[in-house]
């Protein structure tokens, strides 16, 4: 296993046959330590001490809890249901100062697994959550969080502590600054109401659409500051949901014309719609997508009143995931019915409302394939997000093509031609929608905004000359055995001809001192859909089955969606009992280092059909990739004849 360098704040899960891990996700702010105040210390300490308390007492536990804490008063006791049975139980106790303590144990068949403590402080009457520790099964702490507040009492930070509690290991921002940028010389401005997006990360900050004095276009209508930052603390401020980056993932990525104008939408107060609206339209803003919705009809009466004051203006709005007939059970903005709205709801490959998607056959107007898209999470790694919000989001990626094709185009326009590209009804889809399906939205739209493809094809295929591989056109002595190998591109991504072709003479120099030598290696480009050019088992398995490629085949990738992430994975026998569609593969990302080394070092692993390592870091097979380790010692080359020549890879020289 060649093992890149890793942050100090995530050390890699190594297995056999996981190869190249990638570098540990970065929390925003980078990692930090440092370790609480006294007064936080004696908190602190009481917490861990009602912990202990719910373990250590089968009865009267809750009078051991409130001792615990420092003499507390219970307050509540309620069951936790979970799908209707009791999981466990909710406790809600009142501190001497005033301050609130929150402990829920989920106990699912009366076995603790988890237990949570939320500490909410008393300020001056007002109560706000500062603490919340995890523990396991057995009440040891697992993790804390911690909100941290400015000085006007604004939440703008939360630190996450290791087991201890004492130690920070990261910290996420709620609220930055936006990042210095410049006004873009072109861009179709798309209004993103939702949470608000992660402004930090360069794919995002690049996209912002600003004025020429360089400041956003958007605006936080929950905070009402500046600052649209991507945070939804609702259910819980210690894990705000961020949803907002996602889904302006889907519109950069269907729609390169499209800059972005995030708002944060007004949850506290909705009938601040109506200013939303009125300062998108200010801005000149006629794209707006809604990705969110309800089913209070009154918390919409200022955005439809400000929308219809606005008949320029296309509001895209997603059906809602509830898996109902919004006909029947109306969810807004979707169900308003404004002439100058398209409501969008996700499709399954056939054409269909995709499991748990809304519909209606007044309500909902198209079905769009928004299951399994690539798009980025809150810290920029890839993700697949799947629902009606990114039908949405589509649909307005779609609206931004066509408007930058045709700038002088208003809502009337702009709806008619989406609507021009509706298929024809199959599946009895007008039982679901009004209009139809939508597929593919942005494909064919300009040169800049492609789409994605909905199939596997094959552009190109051809073979790497044995003068690349061997410049005296002649195998080194010593080869007494072939192997070859198809490599498959996908299309789009980073990985050029001349750098595979200068990958595979690596390789041929390194395998040569086995006696291996490589013979008729195949180069494949393949188009598929973006979503397929990001390695886990799913898409490796929808991608081969589109194939009908020789193996041993590599496959180079534009990243990875493992959980475990690596920078590249072989898969053999040993290690591909429960994947063997899968069987004698290479999955190689773009963020592998020496890569000629990295394909030498994978080959050895399918031909060997071991996931083994070298501690000597001359050895091919040592865990790092250090740039000099080409070596094989006699062990491991006998190992790699004699398997590889078992399964059939390696053949004779004639």
């Amino acid at each position: 296993m060649i093992r890149r360098q890793q942050s100090a704040t995530l050390k890699p899960i190594l297995r056999p046959w996981l190869c190249l891990p990638v570098g540990a996700v970065l929390v925003l702010n980078a990692t930090l330590a440092g370790s609480a105040g006294a007064a936080e210390h004696g908190l602190i300490s009481r917490l861990q001490a009602a912990a202990r308390a719910v373990c250590e007492n089968a009865v009267q536990q809750d009078v051991h809890i409130a001792r615990a804490l420092g003499g507390a008063i219970l307050l509540e006791r309620m069951p936790l249901e979970l799908r209707g049975q009791e999981a466990g139980t909710r406790h809600r106790y009142m501190l001497k100062d005033g301050a609130r303590v929150y402990l829920e144990q989920f106990a699912p068949g009366q076995k603790l697994q988890r237990l949570t403590l939320v500490y909410h402080a008393d300020d001056d009457g007002q109560r706000r959550a500062e603490w919340m520790i995890i523990t396991d099964g057995e009440c040891r702490p697992l993790t804390g969080r911690r909100l941290v507040y400015d000085g006007a009492g604004a939440p703008v930070a939360i630190e996450r502590t290791d087991a201890s509690l004492q130690t920070v290991e990261a910290r996420e921002h709620l609220n930055p600054s936006v990042p210095e940028g410049v006004a873009a010389d072109n861009g179709v401005p798309v209004a993103l109401v939702d949470s608000g997006v992660n402004y930090l990360l360069d794919d995002i900050r690049r996209r912002l659409a600003r004025n020429s004095s360089g400041e956003i276009l958007g605006y936080d209508y929950w905070d009402l500051d500046p600052r649209p930052f991507d945070s939804h603390p609702a259910r819980s401020p210690f894990f705000p949901q961020r949803h907002g980056t996602q889904t302006a993932g889907v519109i950069i990525a269907d729609a390169p014309v499209a800059t972005l104008v995030p708002y944060r939408y007004p949850r506290p107060d909705m009938r601040r719609m109506g200013e939303l609206v009125e300062h998108a339209a200010a801005r000149g803003v006629r794209i707006v997508n809604l990705s969110l919705g309800g089913r209070d009809a009154e918390e919409w009466r200022s955005f439809a009143e400000a929308a219809r004051r606005h008949p320029e203006m296309l509001f895209i709005a997603s059906a809602g995931n509830d898996g109902s007939d919004i006909d029947e059970e109306q969810v807004y903005p979707a169900a308003l019915g404004l002439p100058n709205l398209i409501t969008a709801t996700s499709a399954s490959d056939n054409g269909l409302p995709a499991q748990g998607s809304n519909w209606g056959a007044r309500s909902v107007d198209l079905l769009v394939p928004a299951e399994e898209l690539v798009s980025i999470d809150f810290y920029g790694r890839p993700k697949l997000v799947s629902g009606s919000s990114y039908a949405s989001a589509r649909v307005s990626a779609l609206a931004a093509c066509l408007l930058a094709a045709n700038p002088n185009w208003r809502a009337p326009e702009l709806k008619a031609a989406i609507y021009a590209r509706v298929k024809p009804s199959v599946n009895d889809v007008m039982r679901f929608v009004s209009q139809g399906f939508l597929q593919e939205p942005t494909l064919g739209q300009r040169g800049a905004c492609p789409g994605e493809p909905g199939e596997v094809t094959v552009l190109s295929r051809k073979s790497i000359e044995k003068k690349i591989l061997y410049p005296n056109s002649a195998y080194p002595k010593g080869v007494a055995q072939t192997l070859s190998v198809s490599l498959v591109v996908l299309d789009g991504t980073a990985w050029s001809e001349p750098l595979l072709e200068s990958m595979a003479a690596d390789a041929a120099r390194i395998l040569a001192q086995c006696g291996l030598g490589l013979s008729d290696i195949r180069l494949y480009r393949v188009k598929a859909p973006r979503r397929l050019s990001y390695f886990n088992d799913w898409n490796a398995n929808a991608l081969v089955s589109k194939l009908e490629i020789p193996r041993p085949a590599v496959f180079f990738v534009r990243d990875t969606l493992q959980q475990i992430a690596f920078d590249a994975e072989a898969i053999g026998h040993s290690n591909g009992r429960s994947r063997a569609s899968l069987v004698d593969t290479v999955w190689m990302t773009e963020a592998v280092g020496h890569s000629g080394i990295a394909l030498a070092h994978e080959l050895y692993h399918v031909l060997a059909d071991s996931g083994s390592h070298s501690d000597d870091p001359e050895n091919l097979m040592h865990e790092e990739a250090l740039g000099l380790n080409t070596r094989l010692n006699e062990g491991q080359c006998m190992q790699m004849r004699r398997v590889g020549t078992a399964f059939g890879h390696l053949k004779p020289l004639r």
